[in-house]
C-alpha cells in the first residue's frame, strides 16, 4: 500500500476530516517521502497533530466544554440528558455519534504520529537544527500517549475495578491492519513507556520557553526560533511529567504520581496565580491546544442556553454555602455571567485576552499537580495543605480535612477548578462514582461510563 499524508497549505499540514482514521489518498496529497526528506516537514507533520487536536470533535469543544461536560454534569438537564450515559449495548444515535468521531479522529492523529515517528528515525540525517530531532520525536510520543490515555480514559473500563479489561489497542505503527484490543493495564504500560522516552528525549533539550506576551507589540518582539516559544502549546517536557503523575495515579500508583508531581511544582516555571482578570490563569497553564477561530465558536456559546447552568446546581457545584462568592472561579462578571436561565461561564470569552492566551483550551493544569498530592498525602493535614494552597490563591478559606473527607474535598476542587475542561467526568470515572452533582442517574454502573466501540470497529476490528 503506498502510503501519502495530507497536503501542506499555508505552511502547516492539515489533516482531513475523514470518518476513516487512515486516510489512503486524499484529493490533496503528498508522498511521504517528499514530505520528511526535509526537516521543515517534520515540523509541519508535527504541527497537523496539534491541529487535528484543536478540532471541534475533540479538544476545541467535544473533549473540553463539550460532551465531556455535559457527562460531568455541568449544564442544565435536556430531555434526552439520560441518553447521554447510554454507551452499551445500546447507545443513542447522538451518543454513538459522538463516540465513533471520537475514536475516528483520536486514531487518526495517532497514525499520522506512527507515521512521523517512523520518518524520524529513517530519516534521522535530515534534522540540522540542534535538539531538532530530541524535540520533535519527543513531543510526538508524548502525544502519542496522551491521546491513547484519553481513549482509554473513556473508552475503558473502571481501571481500579477491571484493569484487565480489552478496550482499546495501542497503536505503534502507520498501518490500516486491525489491531487486538490489549488489556487495559498493557495499554497503561505502553503509555508509561513512551512517556518515559518523551522525558528523556526533552530534557536538556526542551528550552522551556512558557512566553505570555500582554500585548501583540510584545509577541511580536519575542526572540529566538518562533517554533520553541509558547511551550505551554506544546507537549514539552513538564507536560510529560504531569502526564506521568496522572496516568500513575490512575494506575495506583501514589508514590510515582507524588513524585512526578512535585517534580512538576518544584521546576519554578509555574505558580498559583490570584489575579482573577487573568481567567486561563496563564502561569498555570502546563499543556494547552491552540483553536484557529475560536472567537466564532465562543461567540455561538455565549449566545445558546446549551451551555447554562441552573443557579441551584452552580451553587452546589462550586460549594457557595461554605465558600461563599469571594473564590474568583465564581465570580460574576468575571467567570461567569447571570442568564434568565442560570450561570454562563466566561472562561473563554475572548474580548481583552493576551495575545498568549487567545484561543486557548487548558489540558493541563498544575492545580491538577496539588490535587494529585492531597488524593496521595500520607495525613488528612498533609492533603488539607496542599488543597489550601489553591484554595488560599482562588480567594477562599482554608479547609480541615478528616481521613473521612479527603475525597470529598478533593472531589469539590475538581468541580470547581475544571469548569469548562472537562476533566471531571474522568474525575467520577476513576473513582466508580454511583452519582455525582447533577447526574440524571442515581445508580451509574461501569457501562455507563464506558463508550461504546464504533460499529466499524466490532463489524471489522477485535474486539473479543
Amino acid at each position: 500500500m503506498k502510503k501519502y499524508i495530507v497536503g501542506i497549505c499555508f505552511s502547516m499540514l492539515f489533516f482531513t476530516s475523514c470518518s476513516d482514521w487512515l486516510n489512503v489518498e486524499p484529493k490533496t496529497t503528498v508522498k511521504e517521502e517528499e514530505v520528511f526528506s526535509r526537516e521543515l516537514g517534520f515540523k509541519e507533520a508535527l504541527t497537523g497533530a496539534y491541529i487535528k487536536m484543536a478540532s471541534t470533535g475533540l479538544y476545541a469543544r467535544n473533549l473540553s466544554y463539550g460532551f465531556l461536560d455535559v457527562l460531568g454534569g455541568r449544564y442544565n438537564q435536556g430531555t434526552n440528558q439520560k441518553d447521554y450515559y447510554t454507551f452499551a449495548p445500546d447507545p443513542s444515535s447522538l451518543v454513538e455519534s459522538y463516540c465513533e468521531s471520537i475514536w475516528s479522529n483520536m486514531y487518526n492523529i495517532i497514525a499520522n504520529l506512527n507515521n512521523l515517528l517512523y520518518y524520524c528515525d529513517k530519516n534521522k540525517s535530515v534534522f540540522t537544527t540542534p535538539d531538532y530531532y530530541e524535540i520533535i520525536k519527543g513531543e510526538a510520543l508524548g502525544l502519542r500517549a496522551f491521546l491513547h490515555f484519553d481513549l482509554l480514559r473513556m473508552y475503558g473500563p473502571i481501571y481500579k475495578e477491571n484493569p484487565g479489561a480489552k478496550r482499546i489497542a495501542y497503536r505503534t505503527e502507520f498501518t490500516k491492519d486491525a489491531q487486538s484490543m490489549q488489556s487495559s493495564n498493557v495499554v497503561v504500560d505502553s503509555i508509561i513507556a513512551d512517556l518515559k522516552k518523551a522525558e528523556v528525549l526533552l530534557t536538556n533539550t526542551d528550552p522551556l520557553r512558557f512566553d505570555f506576551p500582554i500585548t501583540t507589540s510584545e509577541e511580536s518582539n519575542m526572540e529566538g526560533d518562533r517554533f520553541l516559544v509558547y511551550r505551554h502549546k506544546r507537549m514539552n517536557l513538564y507536560a510529560v511529567k504531569a502526564m506521568l503523575a496522572r496516568v500513575y495515579l490512575y494506575a495506583g500508583n501514589q508514590e510515582l504520581a507524588a513524585k512526578y508531581a512535585n517534580e512538576v511544582i518544584d521546576s519554578d516555571f509555574f505558580e498559583l496565580l490570584s489575579n482573577a482578570n487573568d481567567v486561563l490563569r496563564s502561569k498555570e497553564i502546563i499543556f494547552s491546544v491552540y483553536i484557529d477561530k475560536f472567537d466564532q465558536q465562543v461567540e455561538n456559546m455565549m449566545t445558546t442556553t446549551s451551555y447554562i447552568v441552573d443557579n441551584s446546581v452552580f451553587n452546589e457545584i462550586f460549594d457557595v454555602a461554605n465558600d461563599g462568592l469571594n473564590d474568583f472561579r465564581v465570580r460574576e462578571g468575571v467567570s461567569f455571567e447571570n442568564t434568565p436561565s442560570g450561570k454562563r461561564m466566561l472562561k473563554y470569552k475572548q474580548e481583552n485576552v493576551w495575545p498568549s492566551l487567545q484561543n486557548t483550551v487548558v489540558l493541563i493544569r498544575l492545580s491538577e499537580m496539588y490535587y494529585i498530592l492531597a488524593e496521595c498525602a500520607e495525613t488528612p493535614e498533609e492533603a488539607s495543605n496542599f488543597l489550601n494552597s489553591v484554595r488560599e490563591v482562588r480567594g477562599i478559606d482554608p479547609v480541615s480535612c478528616t481521613s473521612q473527607t479527603v475525597q470529598s474535598e478533593i472531589e469539590k476542587e475538581y468541580r470547581k477548578e475544571f469548569y469548562g475542561e472537562g476533566q471531571v467526568f474522568f474525575y467520577y470515572k476513576r473513582l466508580g462514582r454511583p452519582t455525582f452533582v447533577n447526574c440524571p442517574l442515581q445508580n451509574l454502573t461501569e457501562s455507563n461510563y464506558m463508550f461504546s466501540w464504533p460499529e466499524n470497529e466490532i463489524l471489522f476490528g477485535y474486539t473479543n
